[in-house]
């Protein structure tokens, strides 16, 4: 609504020239209620409208009432008692939708016989993508985004995640949900068509494109070495399971527009069976996902490299921090006979996505750009070699450039660590085959190289180069890049896993306390249910390890979290930070100072150190403050 704008003294502002003059100033405002008895009447008169009219609009086939299947991203619903498509929206949102499908059904006839088959049927389908809209912005999925005061859509997230409160958008009036969604459907369009507009040279009646929509597989209709550029967006491995996504919009869309699609198979669902993605709902396991995925785009990059010309290219956008996917991705264009010439980050998605929020997650899309490799009977590189002529050597070295080159761009530090996944890769695909005696070193092997360089570099860099990676013990060293780069959010236990290789260190449960000895670093157990409300668990109080897993995630536990006798018998650098942070918070500098001195004296800088960085690279502002009040009073 909008209200008269107020001066500083609370008296109603006015325009003082222009064709507005004498005019009250107005402003827009949101204000919120408690729902009344008048909305449950309505809501109860929308069921009540929807069961008398169930029959009806069933009788036209209009209700998407196909079972939800099992899938990697349809778990959720399921779980919750949404089996069937219809069931992912409440009765008031299921009557708008339905009415809408209803209407467009009954204009259908119309718009084709004034606009002819083809206008018609390109005006039914955007009309039909306009309700698309809505059914995504008005489903039990949506969320309320309270910090723009807007409604979210169902995939703000890529699955079908359960949202205990949603928003709901309305259906009729002048700021209507399905108005909206037609000006989004306009705007496309009118992007698309700008896009499009130069390629009609001289105003002509069709441009000079070709379309080809099916499989990349195989692609007949074009002719080998033809393609100057091939440019591909393909699938993120197991990020995101588009056909199970699809068949959201795909039951209510195949209701109006089948008839005008002959042509198309529409089957009940999507195919899943032949999409390139790493689905392990679909294929058994995740090594049968892993194995399908690699084969899939595999021949999709065969084909790719068929039809670009010797000197053609191709690139590709690639989003996903997980290492197996990038070797998988990278394997099948190897073997698919592409090299790797050029990796570059570029920022594409926002810190407030919920696809980034607290997720550990990147920020950043790789361009990767790959040329035509040379196959015939290539030598093998090695990897080691003497005097650093080995393909290890280049592939620190490569990895160092890139950080070179990256510093200008602020990269978040997940960021950083995948832009240099991109270039051991480079190096890797150029010179393919790559041994190492009589083992062929892996796409996963240069990763690790690399992330053991960016480690190193993240250590150095954090603590303004006073730290090397060699002067750690080796929780400290994880514990320290982990901080650095994740802080204390979830990771995947693969992610950590490939770091502490790269450290050349291993992580090893434990139950209880521990002594550390050698290249290890202990992870504890995640104390859950009633013993973390009465914080007894095997651990006794709190964790003995640096490291806390539930389930395939670890984290690092706070200082707050760690057992008091691990503290009390420190083990390593970080254990004397937590426990220092500890006394601190028990009794001041001179306590902290009594605890420092028992387990460092005389050789304090490294804890110091660590100190400095935990404060700089802290989450909140309440412990970069205490870690500044503690650093000044130790240093008195």
């Amino acid at each position: 609504m909008h209200q008269p704008k107020l001066d500083r003294q609370g008296n109603v502002q006015r325009f003082a020239s222009g064709p507005r003059r004498g005019e009250i100033k107005t402003e827009k405002i949101s204000f919120f209620r408690p729902p009344n008895q008048h909305d449950q009447d309505a809501l109860a008169a929308a069921s009540d409208t929807l069961q008398a009219n169930w029959a009806r609009f069933d009788d036209q086939g209009l209700i998407p009432t196909e079972n939800i299947p099992m899938g990697t991203k349809t778990s959720e619903p399921l779980r919750y008692g949404m089996n069937r498509y219809c069931e992912m929206f409440n009765d008031r949102q299921l009557l708008g939708h339905l009415t809408a499908m209803e209407t467009l059904k009954q204009l259908k006839p119309q718009i084709l016989r004034e606009l002819g088959d083809e206008r018609g049927r390109a005006v039914i389908t955007y009309l039909q993508f306009a309700i698309d809209k809505t059914l995504d912005y008005n489903s039990r999925q949506t969320r309320w985004e309270f910090t723009r005061g807007v409604v979210k859509g169902t995939f703000g997230r890529h699955d079908f995640s359960l949202k205990w409160t949603y928003g709901e958008m309305v259906f009729s009036g002048p700021h209507s949900g399905l108005k909206w969604g037609l000006s989004q459907i306009l705007d496309g369009y009118k992007g698309i068509q700008a896009l499009v507009e130069p390629a009609f040279p001289g105003g002509s009646a069709l441009p000079p494109i070709d379309i080809v929509n099916g499989s990349a597989v195989h692609i007949p209709s074009i002719d080998g070495g033809s393609v100057d550029l091939v440019c591909m967006d393909p699938p993120y491995y197991n990020n995101v399971q588009y056909a199970e996504l699809s068949d959201y919009f795909y039951v209510w869309q195949k209701r109006s527009l089948k008839e005008l699609y002959p042509e198309i198979a529409w089957t009940r669902l999507t195919n899943k069976r032949e999409e390139a993605v790493a689905n392990p709902a679909r294929d058994g396991s995740a090594r049968k996902a892993k194995e399908e995925y690699e084969e899939l785009m595999g021949e999709i990059f065969a084909e790719s490299r068929r039809v670009v010309k010797d000197d053609g290219l191709m690139t590709l956008m690639f989003t996903h921090k997980a290492q197996d996917a990038w070797e998988t991705l990278t394997r099948s264009l190897i073997q698919a006979g592409w090299e790797i010439t050029s990796c570059f980050p570029v920022e594409s998605e926002s810190g407030h996505s919920t696809h980034q929020m607290n997720m550990a997650s990147a920020a950043s899309t790789i361009f990767i750009s790959c040329r035509k490799r040379n196959r015939d009977n290539p030598e093998p590189a090695f990897w080691s070699g003497l005097g650093g002529s080995g393909i290890q050597h280049q592939v620190r070295g490569a990895v160092e450039a890139g950080l070179a080159e990256f510093r200008p761009l602020r990269l978040n530090a997940v960021d950083q660590m995948i832009a240099c996944y991109g270039r051991a890769l480079q190096v890797l695909s150029k010179h393919w085959p790559v041994m190492d005696g009589d083992d062929e070193v892996s796409p996963m092997r240069a990763m690790n190289e690399a992330s053991r360089v960016v480690a190193g570099h993240q250590i150095n860099e954090i603590t303004d180069g006073r730290i090397s990676v060699d002067d750690l013990d080796s929780e400290t060293a994880i514990a320290l890049t982990m901080y650095g780069i994740w802080g204390h959010d979830e990771v995947p236990f693969s992610e950590v896993l490939n770091l502490s290789r790269s450290l050349n260190t291993s992580l090893e449960n434990h139950a209880g306390g521990y002594s550390v000895h050698g290249r290890k670093v202990g992870v504890n157990g995640q104390i859950s249910g009633r013993r973390a409300i009465t914080g007894q668990a095997a651990e006794e109080s709190g964790y003995a390890a640096p490291l806390i897993k539930k389930g395939s995630k670890l984290r690092l536990a706070k200082p707050e979290e760690r057992n008091f006798k691990r503290l009390n018998n420190p083990q390593s650098d970080w254990d004397v930070l937590h426990g220092l942070l500890i006394k601190y918070r028990e009794g001041d500098v001179p306590v902290a100072r009594t605890y420092l001195e028992a387990h460092r004296e005389g050789n304090d800088s490294t804890v110091l150190d660590l100190l400095t960085v935990w404060g700089e690279e802290a989450e909140t502002a309440g412990v970069r403050n205490e870690a500044k009040a503690l650093l000044f009073g130790l240093r008195q």
